[in-house]
C-alpha cells in the first residue's frame, strides 16, 4: 500500500530550503507520539479521500496530540482551536471585531463593510488560503495544512454540522456575505477533529468523516510511550513498576488510566527524584490518577 503519511520515513525526507517545523507543537507532549498501525491507516485514509479524521476517545488517549504531530512529521503548517460551549458556528471560519467596527462608527472613521480590520480569519479559512495568515512564515506558504478542531463535543450540534458544507467544497460565506473558496493550487487540508464523547454527533456529520476510536492504554503501550517521552531520564524499574499499577488500577476500579496520567507520575517522580526503591512513588501515583467514583451498590 503506498503510504501519504508514514511516521517511520518523515523525519528522513529532506526538508525544503528554510522550512521549519509547524507552528503550535511546544508542548512536550506534542514533540513526540507514538503512532499505531490503525491510526496510521486512518491518517492515510483522510488524506486520501479528503475528509475530516474524528478520533475519539476519553480524555489522555493522545486525541489532542495527534494532529501537531502529523503536521510536525510532514512539515505541514499547523493550526488549532479548542471548542467551547460558547463557541459559534461560523467561529472556526472567522469572526467580528464588532467591538472595533462600533468604536470606528463612533469616531466617524467607518471603514467599507467587509473590511480586513473588522474580521479575524479562523483556522480553516487560514488553512484554505495561507495569505490570510499573516504570522506564518514564508517557507510555509505553500504547504498543505494541518487543522485540529478539539473536543468538538462541547459546542452546540449546529456546529459540527457547519462544517459540512466547508469542509465538503472548500468554501463558505465569509463577511459582508462574500464567497470564500480555497486559493489556486492549496490543497485541501487534514482536519482533525476530537470527541469525547459527552455529546452525540449527529449521523450526517459522523457519515462525513473516517471515525478513528483510541482505545484505552495497555501495559506495553504505556512502556512504550515512556520510552519515547523520557529520553534520557527513561527509568525502566520504575516505569515497570508503575505500568503494572496502572494496567491494575484500571481493570480493577476504571476508568481505565490514561496516557497523560501515567507519563505526568513519571515527570513528578523525576523531579522527586524517586526510583522504584522509594515508598513514595505509590503516593504519587496515587495523586496523579483519576480514581472513579465509588460504586454505591459496592458498599451494600
Amino acid at each position: 500500500m503506498i503510504k501519504l503519511f508514514d511516521p517511520a520515513e518523515e523525519p528522513d525526507r529532506p526538508a525544503p530550503d528554510g522550512l521549519t517545523p509547524a507552528r503550535g507543537t511546544d508542548r512536550l507532549d506534542e514533540q513526540v507520539y507514538l503512532f499505531d498501525d490503525p491510526t496510521v491507516l486512518a491518517v492515510n485514509v483522510a488524506l486520501a479521500s479528503g475528509r475530516p479524521l474524528l478520533v475519539l476517545g476519553p480524555p489522555g488517549s493522545g486525541k489532542s496530540a495527534l494532529a501537531p504531530n502529523v503536521a510536525r512529521l510532514m512539515r505541514f503548517r499547523y493550526y488549532a482551536e479548542v471548542v467551547t460551549a460558547r463557541t459559534e458556528p461560523h467561529d472556526l471560519l472567522w469572526r467580528e471585531e464588532a467591538f472595533r467596527q462600533l468604536n470606528d462608527a463612533t469616531r466617524g472613521t467607518l471603514q467599507d463593510p467587509g473590511s480586513r480590520a473588522y474580521f479575524r480569519p479562523g483556522p480553516l479559512w487560514k488553512a484554505l488560503d495561507p495569505a490570510m495568515d499573516e504570522e506564518s512564515p514564508a517557507a510555509l506558504r505553500d504547504r498543505p495544512a494541518v487543522v485540529l478542531i478539539d473536543e468538538i463535543d462541547k459546542a452546540d450540534p449546529d456546529v459540527p454540522d457547519a462544517l459540512l458544507d466547508p469542509l465538503n467544497n472548500l468554501r463558505f460565506t465569509g463577511p459582508d456575505r462574500r464567497t470564500v473558496t480555497a486559493a489556486e493550487d492549496t490543497r485541501a487540508p487534514l482536519v482533525v477533529i476530537t470527541s469525547n464523547e459527552e455529546r452525540e454527533l449527529s449521523s450526517a456529520f459522523l457519515r462525513r468523516c473516517i471515525l478513528l476510536r483510541l482505545r484505552p492504554p495497555g501495559r506495553e503501550h504505556l512502556l512504550k510511550v515512556a520510552q519515547l517521552h523520557m529520553g534520557d531520564a527513561y527509568d525502566e524499574a520504575l516505569t515497570l513498576e508503575l505500568a503494572d499499577l496502572f494496567a491494575y488500577e484500571s481493570v480493577a476500579a476504571g476508568p481505565a488510566a490514561s496516557t497523560a496520567e501515567f507519563l505526568d507520575t513519571l515527570r513528578a517522580c523525576r523531579h522527586l527524584e524517586l526510583t522504584a526503591e522509594s515508598p513514595e512513588w505509590r503516593a504519587v501515583a496515587g495523586l496523579a490518577m483519576v480514581k472513579a467514583s465509588p460504586d454505591p451498590a459496592a458498599s451494600v
